[in-house]
């Protein structure tokens, strides 16, 4: 028994060095673009690929990995995305030109898939339902972890022994990770004969890619506004499509029946409002402590580090308290939290004292980490066991539309409302840097307004879902 509760330790450990490895490549590449940009010769919007390649196919991929391995196995899938990462990283690092540099990036991105679309389930299958929360607080612990880690880490490894540096530190990672997940994940059950979806798998990577590429873009310089709109049109055809061929199909790469229980198909829509929450005040936070406090990059990271340190302490918390109580009621004072901190940052000005600024990042950290812990093990509790893959692959996914549109929708306010607000307040005979500052400041309010409404969303469909209901199988 003990040996089985070792066994069952070191899985949820694997899982989250995997979780670790494929989050901290998003955070510390970041850092090292100027560096890339120099060593290849190449412009800005060139060397964006090596990130906008890596997210774009992590998140158009989550759900075909998730049923290959509802129908292969999980530990296959998850012990072949860990060889991926590890050997696509250590072609990154000796990638001779950009292109090169680019296509390793999809294939780490595509490995990453493959451990983010098992992960979750792994874990859900490897524990008792009354430890489920407990055990994927581990994993949200990595999560924070890494995007601590991202930027300090990634910034001092890119400065001292060159970009490649971010990408071999993969290596010892991976080999250990490797041998953990072979030697302790449970072994898959022998399955039965089902058909692969191909149709349905190409129909939702088009439609995502073609969503989700153009949203990236917005707020950009030298974007064309005409073939951003043709692409959305496209894309959201193309899921309607994938929508309609996927409730016909007899083998569905999604099984949309998933959706008939309300604690799986609400907590997933609330992990997406929350992601836009939170990724609006990721993108927001480092242009007002920069461009409005004149903190330098290194600075803002540190203040904005109580954020993670709090997900970190709050995560465990949460998730042993999810296991034993209704998990809708922490979730949703977790999003009231969340909501509260983003409208009080929203009346921050230039000259808010450093410990306020620290204070507010500490409770947004606590707010997300109320919530982010509950409802995945809402959304994992609620799916039978042999759809989990696809169910965790569902909860990725819907994480990463959170992501993008959160990041799309701040950039494109903060473009706009910044140009209406200096027109409008020069008009007024603002000018100089007041002008700049009382710009920057309307648009903030404007971008945390929505921000905290996306948490309420979020918090409104937690608190209407029902109670959580364990499947069975």
């Amino acid at each position: 028994m003990q040996t089985n509760q070792k066994k069952t330790n070191l899985t949820v450990v694997t899982v989250a060095l995997g979780t670790f490895m494929t989050c901290f490549d998003i955070n510390a590449v970041n850092v090292a673009l100027p560096l890339m940009q120099t060593a290849f010769h190449t412009t800005i919007a060139v060397v964006e690929w090596v990130v906008v390649a890596y997210l774009l196919t992590l998140c158009t991929t989550q759900l075909t990995f998730g049923r290959i391995s509802d129908l292969y196995g999980l530990k296959k899938v998850y012990v072949s995305g860990f060889i991926g990462f590890t050997v696509a990283s250590i072609f990154c690092g000796l990638s001779a030109n950009i292109a090169m540099l680019i296509v390793f990036r999809v294939l780490e991105a595509l490995s990453g898939a493959m451990m983010m679309a098992s992960g979750s389930a792994i874990v859900t299958n490897s524990v008792l339902p009354e430890n489920r929360g407990k055990a994927l607080s581990i994993t949200s612990m990595a999560v924070a972890v890494a995007t601590c880690a991202g930027p300090s880490l990634g910034g001092f490894l890119a400065s001292a022994f060159g970009w490649n540096s971010i990408f071999f530190l993969n290596i010892p990672i991976g080999l250990i990770g490797t041998m953990l997940a072979m030697r302790n994940i449970q072994p898959d059950a022998p399955k039965a004969g089902a058909k692969f979806d191909s149709a349905g798998s190409i129909l939702i990577m088009a439609s995502l890619t073609l969503i989700l590429l153009p949203l990236d873009r917005i707020g950009k310089t030298n974007v064309n506004s005409i073939s951003i709109l043709i692409s959305l049109f496209l894309g959201i055809t193309l899921l309607a499509v994938f929508l309609i061929y996927e409730k016909k199909c007899s083998h569905p790469i999604l099984n949309l029946n998933l959706f008939k229980n309300r604690v799986f198909a609400v907590s997933n829509f609330a992990a997406t409002f929350f992601y836009m929450s939170e990724f609006m005040m990721v993108f927001l936070a480092p242009y007002y402590l920069q461009q409005q406090h004149r903190f330098s990059a290194s600075v803002s990271g540190l203040i904005m580090l109580p954020m993670s340190l709090m997900m970190m302490a709050i995560a465990p918390v949460s998730g042993a308290i999810s296991d034993k109580s209704d998990s809708r009621l922490i979730s949703s004072a977790g999003l009231g939290i969340l909501a509260a901190a983003i409208f009080i940052f929203s009346s921050f000005r230039p000259d808010t004292s450093p410990i306020l600024l620290l204070l507010a990042f500490a409770v947004t950290g606590m707010g997300a980490g109320l919530f982010h812990t509950p409802n995945n093990s809402a959304v994992m509790g609620s799916a039978p066991a042999q759809s989990r893959g696809v169910a965790s692959a569902t909860l990725g996914t819907m994480r990463n539309i959170g992501m993008v549109l959160g990041e799309a929708i701040s950039a494109a306010l903060l473009s706009s409302r910044v140009s209406y607000a200096t027109s409008a307040f020069a008009a007024k005979g603002v000018h100089g840097t007041l002008l700049q500052q009382d710009a920057f400041n309307y648009a903030m309010r404007t971008i945390c307004i929505v921000a905290a409404c996306c948490a309420l969303a979020a918090l409104m469909l937690t608190l209407f879902r029902g109670k959580t209901r364990r499947a069975v199988g």
